[in-house]
């Protein structure tokens, strides 16, 4: 018999791990009652074509021909009648129903019109100029309980188009900011039909997260003389429909331009991504429209889930009847798959009598270990080498590189050995 290395068993932890979290469940939550409602016949003033196109490519393309993914597809009502979150290891929350932007912006809640008219904007039967504030006071409540409940607890999201406008009612921005409802995109426009003239030109914006990312693998990028420092990705091909429905950061207004007056476009993106612990990844030619941004959970939300929203007028699911959005999909399959594998993380024990908890996970700074009993924990990088072992419960990974590692914990008093996998950020 061959003698089994260290590096070996390193391997077969591995193996057994990934085996673990192969199957990852994604759900996409809409406002329709299925993904492909009809909702024309309805008091919906106008009929969202962008949702019900993306709802259909999430259930029909992306859910049947991605590997190791199982779909779901919830309702809003559905989430706040207490569908089971817990169980998805990413979710994702489109709104963009075809109405004028500014009655969005305060998503999921509804904003009074001049008069104190508020309108319906989570029922199923699409956002509607009528209001039953006994039904749909409580469902607005419901559903953003649900929601900030999954994500305080680790739950990652894609908020697209006008579910960005969430990020602060779900809890992801530090509420202890002074008026924290400020830090939320801050700027909205677009029409509520294609407009012809935006037909003829090819649409695309400037990434600015790593160029290695996952989030963009399998797209092109290109160099745009506009702003040559980027990469630059075409989203909407010349002949698609756009109907250009924006919701975004800019900084040269706001609360970060107010608060820092004379500051240079570059510092003002730094104050952005420091004040709510996101990385930008989606810029405008000018770079003062901040249209994608990775909200990470560090700092004040150190513990709960990764947050992705996309706000630009290329994010777009309505292309009408020539053109393509394929980049639109490419980004949305990449962004969701990047989501779901954050997820669990912190792998089960392979023996399950042991109930050891690691977290935050992924890591940036300190790995804390949550049991009772007294441990010895080593971790071990990816090539099988051991970097640390400590009866401490709190492991300092601050100097370690990005990726992968293993910690392996002994129990003192069961003599019993499991291994975890750890993310590095």
């Amino acid at each position: 018999m061959k003698k089994i290395t260290s590096k070996l068993m390193l391997i077969c932890m591995l193996a057994l791990t990934s085996a673990s979290f192969a199957q990852k469940k994604i759900a996409f939550i809409g406002q329709a009652g299925t993904y492909n409602d009809d909702l024309s016949a309805t008091n919906v003033e106008f009929l969202p074509e962008g949702d019900t196109a993306a709802g259909i490519w999430f259930m029909e393309d992306f859910g049947v021909n991605t590997p190791n993914v199982t779909v779901n597809y919830l309702s809003f009502e559905d989430v706040a009648a207490g569908a089971n979150l817990s169980q998805y290891n990413a979710i994702w929350i489109q709104y963009d129903p075809e109405t004028f932007p500014s009655r969005l912006t305060d998503f999921p809640r509804s904003r009074p019109e001049g008069d104190g008219t508020k309108h319906s904007m989570l029922k199923k039967t699409g956002f509607n100029w009528g209001r039953d504030e006994a039904t749909d006071g409580p469902l607005e409540d419901a559903f953003v309980a649900a929601i900030k409940t999954y994500y305080q607890g680790g739950g990652n999201m894609l908020l697209g188009n006008f579910a960005g406008a969430g990020i602060e009612p779900f809890g992801v921005i530090n509420p202890t900011l002074s008026s924290p409802w400020e830090y939320k995109p801050n700027q909205d426009f677009g029409d509520v039909f294609a407009n012809a003239g935006n037909k003829v030109d090819a649409w695309g914006n400037w990434w600015k997260g790593a160029s290695d990312s996952p989030l963009i693998s399998g797209i092109s990028t290109s160099i745009d003389a506009c702003n040559a420092a980027l990469p630059y990705i075409e989203f909407l091909t010349s002949g698609t429909e756009k109907k250009n429905r924006v919701l975004q950061y800019n900084l040269d207004f706001g609360r970060i331009a107010n608060d820092n007056p004379g500051a240079d476009l570059a510092t003002k993106r730094g104050i952005l991504e420091n004040l709510l612990q996101a990385k930008i990844l989606v810029l405008n030619c000018g770079g003062n429209e901040v249209q994608g941004l990775e909200f990470n959970p560090t700092g004040f939300n150190a513990g709960k889930g990764t947050v992705i929203a996309y706000g630009a007028g290329t994010y777009d699911w309505y292309v009408g009847n020539s053109g393509n959005n394929n980049n639109v999909k490419n980004l949305t399959k990449n962004t969701l798959l990047y989501l779901a594998n954050k997820s669990n993380l912190s792998v089960a024990s392979l023996d399950k009598s042991l109930d050891i908890k690691f977290y935050p996970n992924p890591v940036q700074s300190e790995l804390q270990i949550q049991y009772k009993g007294d441990l010895t924990s080593s971790v071990y990088d990816i090539r099988g080498a051991k970097l640390i072992e400590t009866k401490s419960k709190r492991i300092d990974m601050s100097k370690m590189s990005t990726g992968i590692y293993v910690v392996k914990t002994f129990e003192n008093d069961s003599k019993k050995t499991n291994s975890y996998k750890i993310i590095k950020n």
